[in-house]
């Protein structure tokens, strides 16, 4: 029993582990569909659905620039590309991403200097990129005089959470209604409480969800590839323009998208992905050719000591075993869903930190009554093994099944806090700088590592595990009668938490964290990840997996395409990095793993003159200032063109007009460049690249023509008469003339 025991803990270490590697990993890896209700918009111009908006957008103002940043979130209707056919929800159909952008700029990018496409980690929704993103477009415009957009993908699977309570409470934490919010999300999805006329329906379950072993990597790389193209028609703009950029595992995918070949034949480039960009972004992750930062007998021996489900996963490293996962995965023998769900990542764990977040943001010094309001409730029992994970102090504690953060007093601040700063948190995907207990005392932990180790061991043990093992001491707090509350990253030195850090080593503003978590119709988690998206990016790389469809036949083109790397010190993958010798220098931000994306923007050392401005400079050195070419159209007497004059248009983008007669009159012609259109009342300029003239002639309306002598049958006599008529004043002249001329005689 005892060697049982030992083994499910080592094997629910060993996953802990491997979770941390793989989010941190800088891989190149390598019933009936319902009737939706999003509306479509046809471009008139493309013939193709263009992205609309799915919720109203927000508008946030830079307090420190007045910049304004306009928030979206939009859709783009387009069925998935699968290998083969499965039903699945018509959520599915569409490609889900926030627009972050300059506001009163238009929607579809022509007046960007450069647009951005974000990917989110291991795990990570969209929303992730939010503090980021709203920083990136506002500094551009303020410090460089550039329009970024920022477009944070979110993968097809979350479109099937179901945020409508969260979203509910979200409206009603803003309007003051706490209580009500709480209510809301107890009475959603738990209690039957009906919004708008829906009711929860449940989580997603690996037996109700079987197609998702169909949503992997070929359908990510297509949902990238046929965005940018929808609404980036022409390639040369895209390869001017279009960005992509990975946090943590998504940095994979990136590096993946540009190595792709998206019509299988390597001999044809127009269509690999590096000819369709114009760079790659890398966010605390590298971009290398290993699906995982160690060695891959490593993970064969690790694998021994895991449950079969994760025995088949990770030994996906040749595309036999490649073949027999996907067997697997298609006739339900191995989860669709990831099964780090055994370790806690579950949709009830990502609820209960967006829940904090918000009660954080809206009521920090309160006492939290969290853990006390969902006691009575039936919570998926895995949320509590990663609960245990992150706050025992040591493996006997972890092994007696308490959850210690039930047993102290928080406020909803300090609850959120430990959930994420890295003194307290130790899987270090998750860890962000941002702060520290204070009200009660602490205690170094041992569990399930050691932190700080990095200060006593050589860089040559220390950098392989450094993905995975926490730079910093651990803490806990060591009384459950006091009330814990917590020390922003800004007010540490004038605190008794200075005794365990400083405001120096404290980078992200834990409001800034929380408001990535919850705020706008998205989240930062991913409910459903699916085993199918891991092994695909498992086994791309490898020789053969064109079979697949994981056309990877570009790998040793990567280098074509221009990169921007930032990596956190503290971070999950500069160890990485150092062992293969990579000069970090010139590319390290401080702090830990989240706060790539989330360091405060108004603090020193200044993300500002570290992240921001460097990645305009480096996109400006690339895609230059906006290129504008002119169009000069003029219209002559009897009508109108609209729009009149000189009309500036952006490089690669299209420009309409209209040509309206006056009332009388009809379009003669219309001159493009000088060479005759046609009578058009409507032209549309495509891809500009150059100057143009258009103007427009018309004509006056011809009049009316002379009315027909009648022709019925009453007619004919009146002609008759006419004839008679005629005839007898011919005759009587005739007469008279004789007559005159006799006289004469």
């Amino acid at each position: 029993m005892r060697r049982v025991m030992k083994s499910k803990i080592f094997a629910v270490l060993t996953l802990a582990i491997l979770l941390a590697l793989l989010a941190a990993s800088p891989v190149l890896g390598a019933g009936s569909p319902a009737v939706s209700s999003v509306s479509e918009t046809v471009s008139p111009v493309l013939g193709a659905t263009l992205p609309v908006l799915s919720s109203a957008p927000r508008v946030w103002t830079d307090g420190s620039t007045g910049v304004q940043v306009v928030i979206e979130e939009r859709s783009l209707y387009a069925p998935p590309t699968l290998d083969r056919q499965v039903s699945y929800p018509d959520e599915l159909n569409y490609i889900t991403y926030l627009r972050y952008a300059v506001n009163g700029t238009t929607g579809d990018g022509t007046d960007a200097n450069a647009v951005v496409v974000g990917l989110s980690g291991l795990h990570a929704g969209n929303n992730g990129y939010d503090y980021f993103a709203k920083q990136l477009v506002s500094k551009a415009k303020a410090d460089k005089g550039m329009n970024i957009e920022f477009w944070a993908l979110d993968r097809r699977v979350n479109n099937l959470e179901d945020l409508t309570g969260l979203n509910e409470a979200e409206r009603l934490g803003n309007a003051g209604q706490l209580e009500a919010a709480a209510d809301v999300i107890d009475g959603y999805y738990y209690g039957g409480l009906a919004i708008d006329g829906k009711t929860f329906q449940g989580f997603l379950t690996n037996e109700a969800a079987p197609y998702l072993s169909e949503f992997g990597l070929h359908a990510a790389m297509e949902d990238i590839y046929t965005l940018i193209k929808t609404v980036f028609p022409d390639q040369n703009v895209r390869k001017k323009r279009v960005y992509i950029a990975g946090d943590s595992l998504g940095a994979v995918v990136t590096a993946d998208f540009a190595c792709w070949d998206f019509d299988g034949n390597p001999n044809t480039l127009d269509d690999a992905g590096y000819n369709n960009i114009a760079g790659v972004i890398a966010l605390d992750a590298l971009m290398t050719p290993n699906a995982v930062p160690i060695n891959q007998d490593v993970l064969k021996i690790v694998a021994n000591f895991l449950p079969s489900a994760f025995q088949n996963l990770i030994n996906t490293t040749s595309l036999s075993t490649y073949a027999t996962t996907l067997n697997m995965l298609r006739n339900g023998s191995l989860d669709a869903l990831m099964p780090t769900s055994e370790i806690g990542y579950v949709p009830t764990t990502y609820m209960g930190v967006e829940v904090t977040a918000m009660m954080a943001d809206a009521a920090p010094d309160e006492e939290s009554d969290f853990y006390q309001r969902i006691a009575n409730y039936d919570t998926d029992p895995r949320s509590d093994v990663i609960l245990r994970i992150a706050m025992s102090k040591d493996l006997r504690q972890y092994l007696s099944g308490e959850v210690f953060q039930k047993k102290v007093r928080w406020t909803n601040e300090a609850l959120f806090g430990i959930a994420f700063d890295n003194n307290f948190n130790p899987i270090t995907m998750n860890e962000s700088a941002m702060g520290f207990l204070t009200g009660g005392p602490v205690a170094e932990k041992s569990f399930p590592a050691i932190g700080n180790l990095d200060a006593i061991l050589p860089s040559s043990i220390w950098n392989p595990m450094s993905g995975f093992m926490p730079y910093d001491k651990m803490y806990i707090p060591s009384s459950t009668s006091s009330l814990y509350s917590w020390v922003n990253s800004d007010e540490i030195d004038s605190t008794d938490a200075r005794r365990y850090t400083s405001s120096a080593q404290e980078v992200s503003d834990l409001h800034d964290v929380a408001k990535c978590c919850y705020e706008g119709p998205s989240n930062i988690a991913e409910w459903y990840y699916t085993t199918r998206l891991f092994a695909d990016i498992m086994i791309a790389n490898a020789a053969g997996a064109e079979k697949y469809g994981l056309n990877l036949l570009h790998a040793n083109d990567l280098s074509k395409v221009p990169t921007f790397i930032r990596l956190n010190t503290e971070g999950t993958n500069i160890g990485y990095a150092k062992m293969n010798g990579m000069n970090t220098k010139g590319i390290e931000l401080p702090g830990h793993h989240l706060d790539v994306l989330m360091m405060d923007m108004d603090r020193d050392p200044n993300a500002r003159n570290l992240m921001y401005l460097p990645m305009c400079d480096w996109i400006n050195g690339i895609s230059g200032p906006v290129v504008t070419y002119k169009i000069v159209a003029s219209a002559g007497a009897g009508g109108s063109i609209a729009p009149v004059g000189t009309v500036s248009v952006t490089y690669g983008s299209n420009q309409a007009f209209t040509i309206t007669p006056d009332t009388g009159y009809h379009v003669a012609d219309v001159l493009v460049d000088g060479v005759s259109a046609g009578a058009v009342t409507g032209y549309t300029f495509t891809g500009v690249k150059a100057d143009h003239t258009i103007a427009a002639s018309f004509a006056i309306e011809p009049g009316p023509e002379p009315e027909p002598l009648p022709c019925g049958p009453g007619a004919g006599a009146g002609v008759l008469m006419l004839g008679i008529s005629l005839g007898l004043f011919s005759l009587v002249g005739s007469k008279a003339r004789r007559r005159k001329k006799r006289n004469r005689s």
